[in-house]
């Protein structure tokens, strides 16, 4: 039998064996979950009591057992603290009337990484308040699913939520008003809505109390948005933050933002901006009505730092499609005294609120199909922008960081989507916003090291327009690493862009993990790479479905200049000196400050590594939707399964070090592409070996 015919035999053998590992690869790909899918899969870590006729939502006694749990179970990354009492805890007589609540303490949890270099005060803060309104059952459950999220992301290694945790803490208040919780979960038909306190002299069974979200020291009492009616649902109560409930939250709010930033004179001080470098980001979540809402709430008109709050809620906007609650856009009419004024007016943070789905006691299927995933997104993206909310929402967005394969031995090929315009573009009926269509100017990706803690040594590359040039607001951006120069185990890619205003936008984090072992491969066999994809429940996508992959804060350094050799680029290494040859500037990260640079050291350069070049709540009418039987288990969410697929590189020496590069995507278009390249090998190598026979 001639040498031909065999290699014609085995060579269709091989490509039927190939063809049977593609298939397979990609029959896992299809079986992987979404992002959306990933966040309200259900993976049941443990019971908690539930409100009757709606099993997707936790009941007062089973929130306060799940933080309880959360704290004892990850000490280093949940901390859980009480800042007060409600008014029936305090004022509770021991007549053990269980027709009102027997009174509760109420509770603030913090979601942060601890094993970080960071102090407290070096780090970006949310505080997230749900529950302030009893009647309303969604808001307490997605913040609940949020935290979920977040520490199942940070167990499992996302990238992007390690990177959030490690820049942030996230402060969460799940119920603010615990006594009318407990009189709207065990008497629906009430309704309740407002505390308990019954001093205002409201003589009217079940429309006693006060609403909180008309208590806060700011305009408290002006009549365009709240009600000095005892019994109205927008009674003011007697005094300005008169209630317990309203002094917990603004006590804990003065521990967590800057005391540098709040107002003396807040009234005097309503049309003066408070600028792009202010840290902080508070959320107020209600229901019902799909809007998102934003200062001024107490009267039709702009804040004084309207461009950055139209941006971010925008953005938000891009993951919900909800509608915007603020002047210019949708007013539906004032709100004085509440929660979201008074942190920007007096605490001096950005300050948002969303008003979820169309129902106070929102059905389950609803709940976690809609209401569920979008939002969890737009929690996400907010945690990513808390350390420099108004300057960061104004910067572009990276999407989809995809890694693949290059045709250079031992090298891989990372790109992205940037953009300027396309979440705060992307509101219909409106024109384009102020803050988007500026040209990206610069993209740089750094290994092993978050931009905002940059230092000499560090190792960062510009990414490259594939078009050639840096001419638009939307770009697609390149760079080719070479994964000889990384040590085994796992590495994080961050990436960042800049525009021509000079705003840098939120960071995109992913993780590659890189496996090594010493083998002796005769020179006539490729070097195998294994390339498998490190999944995250945050990947970013233009998807408005899928969560955006962003980090935190604002820069404290700025982005490195590459150093050009003749064919290859070299990976750029900070370096605190000025350099007199630097002849290429970038705005720095605030616009206001003078750039300043950071040079290659190339004493420094690993010898193998180089590169190419390269975004009130308002009484609404009361539903007819008592809870009725309706079944949905409490959902965390799971990491997804990795993925692998593999490939061949071109011939290497005789002796080399073997990669097993493990990445995580949800690019199929790469996982094909990677059989088309493995068939091929498959065939060049079994001829190859016959014929050297």
């Amino acid at each position: 039998m001639s040498c031909r015919y065999r290699c014609s035999r085995l060579l269709w053998l091989a490509l039927v064996l190939t063809i049977v590992s593609c298939q397979g690869i990609l029959h896992e790909l299809d079986k992987r979950p979404t992002n959306a899918q990933r966040q309200t899969q259900t993976v049941t870590t443990a019971s908690y009591d539930t409100i009757k006729g709606r099993s997707c939502y936790r009941s007062i006694e089973g929130m306060n057992q799940f933080m309880t749990d959360l704290a004892a179970t990850y000490p280093d990354l949940v901390t859980m603290e009480t800042i007060g009492e409600s008014y029936m805890k305090k004022n509770r007589s021991a007549d053990n009337n269980t027709n009102v609540s027997p009174g509760y303490n109420i509770y603030a949890l913090n979601i942060t990484a601890a094993n970080t270099a960071r102090q407290s005060s070096e780090k970006g803060k949310l505080l997230l308040t749900s529950g302030i309104h009893a009647r309303e059952y969604t808001p307490t459950e997605l913040l609940a699913r949020f935290i979920d999220m977040l520490i199942d992301g940070y167990n499992n290694d996302d990238a992007q939520i390690v990177s959030i945790l490690q820049h942030n803490e996230i402060h969460t208040i799940i119920h603010v008003n615990p006594d009318g919780r407990y009189m709207a979960e065990n008497f629906p038909n009430t309704y309740w809505r407002k505390n308990l306190n019954p001093t205002g002299g409201c003589n009217i069974d079940g429309f006693y109390g006060v609403d909180i979200n008309r208590n806060f020291d700011f305009l408290w009492g002006d009549k365009s948005g709240a009600s000095k009616d005892p019994c109205s649902d927008e009674y003011h109560g007697t005094g300005p933050n008169s209630e317990v409930e309203t002094q917990a939250v603004v006590e804990y709010a003065k521990k967590l933002f800057p005391e540098s930033q709040r107002r003396s004179d807040p009234e005097k001080q309503m049309d003066e901006a408070l600028g792009d470098d202010i840290m902080g980001m508070y959320i107020d979540i209600h229901s019902t009505g799909e809007y998102i809402y934003y200062p001024w709430g107490h009267r039709d008109q702009v804040s004084p730092d309207d461009d950055a709050y139209s941006a971010i809620a925008r953005k938000m906007s891009y993951f919900n499609g909800y509608d915007l609650w603020a002047s210019g856009y949708d007013f539906l009419y004032p709100v004085s005294g509440d929660s979201s004024d008074y942190m920007y007016a007096v605490m001096g943070v950005s300050s948002m609120g969303l008003e979820l789905g169309f129902n106070f006691y929102e059905n389950c299927d609803t709940f976690e199909k809609d209401i569920l995933p979008s939002n969890l997104s737009v929690l996400l993206y907010a945690a990513s922008i808390a350390g420099r909310p108004f300057s960061l929402a104004k910067g572009p967005d990276v999407f989809d960081v995809v890694i693949d394969y290059s045709d250079i031995d031992g090298e891989i090929i990372v790109t992205a989507e940037v953009s300027d315009a396309v979440m705060v573009n992307s509101f219909d009926g409106e024109p384009d916003h102020q803050t988007g269509g500026h040209d990206i100017v610069k993209v740089v990706l750094y290994l092993d090291v978050h931009p905002d803690d940059l230092k000499n040594g560090d190792l960062t590359w510009e990414m490259s327009p594939l078009d050639g040039e840096f001419d638009s607001s939307e770009e697609m951006v390149k760079v080719l690493l070479s994964t000889r120069g990384i040590s085994s185990g796992r590495h994080s890619l961050h990436v960042q862009a800049m525009d021509s205003d000079g705003y840098l936008g939120p960071v995109t984090s992913v993780s590659i993990e890189v496996e090594k072992e010493e083998t002796i491969v005769p020179s006539t066999y490729p070097t195998p790479v294994l390339i498998t994809v490190l999944p995250t429940i945050t990947s970013q996508s233009l998807n408005p479905t899928t969560p955006l992959k962003l980090a935190t804060e604002e820069p404290s350094g700025n982005h490195s200049t590459t150093s050009p050799s003749p064919n290859l680029s070299q990976p750029s290494i900070t370096n605190s000196e000025p350099s007199t040859n630097l002849t290429t500037t970038y705005p720095s990260p605030n616009p206001s400050q003078s750039p300043s640079h950071t040079t290659p050291s190339p004493t420094l350069l690993p010898e193998t590594f180089s590169t190419l070049s390269t975004a009130n709540s308002p009484i609404t009418p009361i539903p007819s939707d008592i809870p009725t039987d309706d079944s949905s288990p409490l959902s965390t969410n799971s990491p997804a399964a990795i993925l692998q697929t593999s490939n061949n590189i071109p011939l290497q020496p005789t002796i080399t070090t073997s990669e097993d590069i493990r990445i995580r995507t949800n690019n199929s278009a790469s996982a094909v592409v990677s059989c088309l390249r493995l068939m091929t090998t498959t065939c060049a190598l079994t001829c190859l070996m016959l014929y050297s026979n």
